[in-house]
């Protein structure tokens, strides 16, 4: 019997045991959607401008990014299963001060914490996951929980806010949030075993707090580049200070970690050939599918003409199809090598971007469907096994680092994603127009439209999804390259 399936749960209790990953997951996902219907709401009674939309949105990302990898750490140190009751009841708390905020800016401080507690539970469910399900199960387990119930939290966080918002305001959208946060406090300490706890055996080690300035400084630096150069600056000089500050806070944090004999992230992780190609192909994925995340809502209401209800109908292929597949791909995953599952899925990525990419406004209903599907089901058969992949080439001491390594290759991914696609568009509409702006495409009808702009946008959107195809069809190179099974390093 081998040390995973030594230390794993008995099988009934570690399926309900995912039953509490997947509430927290759902929790998380779910959440976002809803706040970000109800921001008209929130703009409204502080009687605020779009700044404070995007504070809400910034603040969250920058505290999940820069706590992510202390959190997974700490989870190394203290147990995964205390960290992740603990990110539970934080979260929730929290989310309950959100809702009785009486400014702007309280909404974003407390939106800040909620953030910090989301950080301690997700950082944590995939090495939760690892450490209750042996190999031949985890597949499902994690397509699962990380595949389908993320899904779905995604597509209806959204319908939850807007019939939250609608029937009973704002604020009932974080009333919710903690509601299920305490259910999944209760559950957790109910049916989540201690063998969940994968903390590190031995002498007790110090935390790296040097580590974790520096980490957090870096990543904040560096989104915080990125997000301004996603409001079509790029060349600007605060977005190269930022960058060069968070490059250099960067290179101090290797240097502190390559020298620290207990060190935030131990970077021998990346001698492992699965562990840093799977990351690679990862970072591929999300670089890759937050271009159409920003974009196709974009396309569908300003070149279609469609309203936002139907334009949210429209693509809700990609999820559904990513929700239906991600159990199967586990599952296979768990039967063949889920290197080779990566490489296809990407692969059905790059062919969806090629075929989006052809769209125009003569496009029908069905092409688009067509091409959302295709990446849903790409998606689909990479991300559970790329998941699985990684997971279970990190040593098991290691799991809490490991998981959360893996959600900020996610964060990452979709910021540089994100500027990718902004810049492109950004770099035709300034050739075409001398600006930036889309305000002369929101009049519904593309008859209407300005059809030099409408024309600047489109072939923005046509090389963004060449672009996003390219670089999905080298994260499907990249998971082709073979990698030992036996544990060897580099």
């Amino acid at each position: 019997m081998t040390a995973a399936q030594k230390d794993s749960s008995p099988p009934r209790h570690r399926w309900w045991s995912l039953c509490v990953v997947a509430l927290a997951i759902f929790t998380v996902t779910a959440d976002a959607g809803q706040l970000s219907i109800a921001l008209p709401a929130i703009i409204t009674e502080f009687r605020a401008d779009l700044t404070l939309a995007g504070w809400i949105a910034l603040v969250y990302a920058l505290a999940t990014a820069s706590l992510y990898l202390p959190c997974g750490r700490l989870s190394d140190l203290v147990g995964s299963a205390r960290l992740f009751s603990f990110g539970f009841v934080f979260h929730a708390l929290s989310s309950l001060a959100a809702g009785f905020a009486e400014s702007g800016l309280q909404l974003v401080i407390f939106r800040g914490l909620q953030a910090a507690g989301s950080a301690f539970i997700m950082a944590n469910n995939f090495a939760i996951v690892t450490a209750l399900f042996p190999p031949e199960e985890r597949g499902r387990a994690m397509g699962i929980s990380g595949g389908t119930v993320a899904a779905l939290g995604y597509t209806s966080g959204p319908i939850i806010g807007g019939l939250l918002t609608h029937g009973f305001g704002w604020r009932s959208n974080l009333y919710f949030t903690a509601a299920l946060g305490l259910v999944g406090f209760c559950a957790a300490r109910i049916l989540l075993p201690l063998t969940a706890a994968t903390r590190s055996a031995g002498k007790k080690e110090p935390f790296d707090f040097i580590g974790a300035l520096t980490f957090a400084l870096s990543v904040c630096l560096i989104l915080l580049a990125l997000t301004t150069a996603q409001k079509g600056e790029v060349f600007d000089s605060v977005v190269g200070g930022e960058l060069l500050g968070g490059l250099v806070f960067l290179g101090l944090f290797i240097r502190v970690e390559s020298r620290s004999p207990f060190p935030l992230l131990d970077l021998t992780l990346f001698r492992i050939p699965a562990f840093t190609l799977g990351n690679v192909a990862r970072f591929a994925s999300f670089v890759s599918i937050s271009t159409n995340a920003l974009l196709m809502p974009f396309f569908l209401q300003l070149a279609l003409g469609l309203d936002p209800l139907r334009a949210g109908l429209l693509v809700a292929p990609t999820p559904l199809a990513l929700a239906l597949l991600s159990p199967l791909a586990g599952w296979l995953s768990e039967r063949m090598a889920p290197e080779r599952l990566c490489s296809l899925g990407l692969a059905i990525t790059g062919f969806g971007f090629l075929f989006l990419s052809a769209l125009s406004v003569d496009s029908s209903y069905f092409a688009v469907i067509l091409g959302l599907s295709l990446l849903g089901v790409g998606m689909g058969f990479f991300q559970t096994p790329n998941n699985n992949l990684l997971m279970t080439a990190v040593p098991r001491e290691r799991l809490g680092v490991g998981s959360a390594f893996l959600s900020i290759v996610r964060s990452l991914g979709y910021s540089i994603g994100a500027t990718l696609a902004t810049t492109i568009v950004s770099v035709y509409l300034l050739k075409a127009t001398g600006q930036t702006s889309l305000e002369n495409l929101r009049s519904g009808s593309v008859i209407d439209a300005d059809a030099l702009l409408l024309g600047a946008f489109l072939r923005g959107y046509r090389y963004t999804y060449l672009a996003a195809a390219v670089i999905a069809f080298i994260g499907a190179v990249v998971s082709l390259v073979p990698v030992p099974k036996n544990g060897q390093r580099w």
